[in-house]
């Protein structure tokens, strides 16, 4: 069978390096958030510490264009810093995790451009306060600040490099490919694979770079905090997130290890008002989740995620 031809004749288009988890058909579960005014009864509030370890390549993009004091290139698209600090905002990572949280769970469709027809009427944005789904729960809607807060992920070090990808066109969410009988296909999410080269140079962390990063969480309910725990990765199959720009090109890779997670000893909250850290037990938590995970979507976005990947990501514009 012949290969189809562009519409301006030239090559065929390479396979995009992405594929879509599919939407959750029927109601979803909503309901009041718990709110962050106190400690409750039955819910889980404490602390994670974390190191994010680099597969491929990151670069989140600061907006800047800079000069590199080299001939070639003499200019480089800038990653994002904090007082001189490369960093991945907390606002990347925490989106990285909200994806997986919603994919992976009964939860709406928070951001999208297709129309409301074109989505699954039971999975549209959350609307009321009083009624949110788990990942606006613990992530937040409009008006709330959510359950879960990350910090900056800080680079260990300074060690940055320049490399070039790719140029690529804007999302065009109009097209067919995103549709499937009228309706969206599902949720969006990059593939793993070898690094694209192009010639758009941009400022990136190597692979092997080390982040620091905390997280913060109020008032979950056991089953969410194990949520949370399989979407960075401490669970099986194991996830292994994408952040930042030029996924299509394959960079953005990176796995999480967690050195530390604590909670507040409830017991101690509400005998001698102290609110003192204990270790907790990962497994636990990771057990309760499964009351709240679609085990369809998990197996479909563990299978997109799959790593290593020997997956070869485009090398021309597209």
């Amino acid at each position: 069978m012949s290969q189809r031809r562009s519409d301006y004749g030239g090559p065929p288009p390479q396979p995009k390096p992405y594929g879509f988890v599919s939407v959750t058909r029927g109601k979803i579960p909503r309901q009041r958030p718990a709110g962050h005014d106190d400690f409750e009864a039955g819910l889980v509030s404490g602390r994670m510490l974390g190191v994010i370890t680099a597969l491929t390549p990151v670069h989140v993009a600061s907006g800047q264009i800079e000069l590199t004091g080299k001939r070639e290139p003499p200019l480089v698209k800038a990653h994002v810093r904090v007082g001189d600090r490369p960093v991945i905002p907390s606002s990347s990572l925490k989106g990285s995790i909200r994806s997986i949280v919603e994919a992976i769970s009964a939860s709406c469709i928070r951001i999208t451009r297709a129309r409301r027809d074109q989505q699954p009427r039971e999975a549209v944005a959350c609307q009321k306060l009083d009624q949110l789904c788990v990942a606006c729960r613990m992530f937040g809607a409009l008006g709330y600040q959510g359950q879960v807060r990350f910090s900056d992920a800080v680079l260990q070090g300074s060690r940055m490099e320049i490399i070039e990808v790719p140029s690529f066109y804007a999302p065009r969410p109009r097209e067919r490919l995103y549709y499937e009988g009228g309706q969206i296909k599902g949720r969006k999410f990059y593939e793993h694979g070898k690094l694209a080269r192009g010639n758009v140079p941009i400022e990136a962390c190597p692979v092997g770079s080390r982040f620091d990063f905390s997280v913060q969480f109020d008032n979950l309910a056991p089953a969410e905090l194990g949520l949370l725990l399989l979407a960075l990765g401490q669970g099986e199959p194991r996830l292994r997130p994408k952040l930042g720009g030029a996924k299509p090109a394959c960079c953005g890779s990176m796995e999480i290890a967690l050195t530390e997670m604590k909670v507040v000893d409830m017991a101690a909250a509400y005998a001698q008002y102290d609110t003192a850290l204990v270790d907790a037990d990962v497994s636990t938590y990771l057990a309760a989740a499964r009351e709240l995970v679609l085990p369809g979507q998990l197996r479909e976005l563990a299978d997109l995620l799959r790593y290593p990947s020997e997956r070869e990501c485009p090398e021309r514009n597209y």
